[in-house]
């Protein structure tokens, strides 16, 4: 979100300096960002531009709730995204149908990756499906949901992107699943408290929750193809990032541990993690599961 070729008016480097920003003056954290997305771009072109990444991530989520048949490579792969969202039209509201469309929108987009499809890499295309379908979540059963609440989401999970990216990595071959899943959930976590109108502590609890369930997965593909568990790890990354916003938000944003903290801890599981659970295949399930 920033650069060091052109000096911002909020320069942050750490959620601990963000959080502290926002105190002294009067700002939440999306205006913050906003803010020092201005030095290079006027607002109109920066909320234009969110506005396409959305319009990209709802044809990216509608392509694959329709798309049927087998993913390409030689695992045989179905898409399971369109016969769940037809099962879910069927029942109707059910007490968890929520969840489960929350899953459905999730895997779409990654069954799309899978595909060679057109996502959007947030922050990479294997936990592309994350931010898209807490979005969506957001969109379609947050009552008052609205655009404006959209935008302050795209801002805050970008700018919880940037601290994992300037801190520690987004990388699953550097640092396994959860510099991607991980990072996702993380972003999307503080980026819906943000959309629901929270404070910047409730913003910065519910991202370190994300990312704390999720510190130490490893990144070990099947047959080295982003589907197992790539695909089902997204849904499970995106229900994960809901329920961390309603406990930060339940709680009031009061915790033990700081996002800059799990930030460092990440990146150092990370640097302790073998290599062969990063991105390589070859241990964990990549090896442990016989190719179909």
């Amino acid at each position: 979100m920033q650069s060091r070729a052109v000096p911002v008016p909020y320069p942050f480097s750490s959620a601990d300096e963000l959080l502290r920003i926002g105190d002294e003056r009067k700002m939440v954290i999306w205006q913050i960002v906003l803010e020092n997305e201005k030095a290079w771009r006027s607002e109109a072109e920066v909320r234009q531009y969110l506005r396409r990444i959305w319009e990209v991530m709802q044809a990216c989520v509608k392509r694959g709730l329709a798309a049927e048949g087998i993913l390409p490579g030689r695992l045989n792969v179905r898409r399971r995204a369109p016969r769940l969202a037809k099962k879910l039209s069927a029942k109707g509201m059910e007490p968890l149908a929520q969840m489960d469309w929350v899953n459905a929108y999730a895997m779409a987009v990654n069954e799309e990756n899978a595909a060679g499809g057109r996502v959007v890499t947030a922050p990479t295309n294997g936990a592309a499906g994350i931010i898209p379908a807490v979005a969506h979540y957001y969109m379609r059963f947050v009552r008052g949901a609205s655009e404006e609440g959209l935008f302050r989401y795209f801002l805050t999970a970008g700018a919880i992107g940037f601290l994992y990216k300037e801190n520690a990595s987004i990388s699953g071959a550097e640092v396994g699943c959860q510099g991607a899943v991980g990072v996702a959930c993380s972003m999307g976590a503080g980026g819906l408290v943000a959309a629901l109108g929270g404070d910047n502590r409730q913003v910065e609890c519910a991202a370190e929750i994300g990312m704390e369930h999720n510190l130490g997965m490893t990144c070990d593909p099947i047959g080295g193809l982003v589907q197992i568990p790539c695909i089902e790890r997204n849904a499970m990354g995106s229900v994960k990032a809901i329920n961390s916003c309603r406990l930060a938000m339940d709680e009031g944003g009061e915790h033990k541990v700081s996002l800059d903290q799990v930030i460092k801890t990440m990146f150092e599981a990370g640097r302790d993690m073998q290599s062969r659970y990063k991105e390589t295949s070859p241990g964990g399930l990549a090896v442990n599961v016989i190719e179909c």
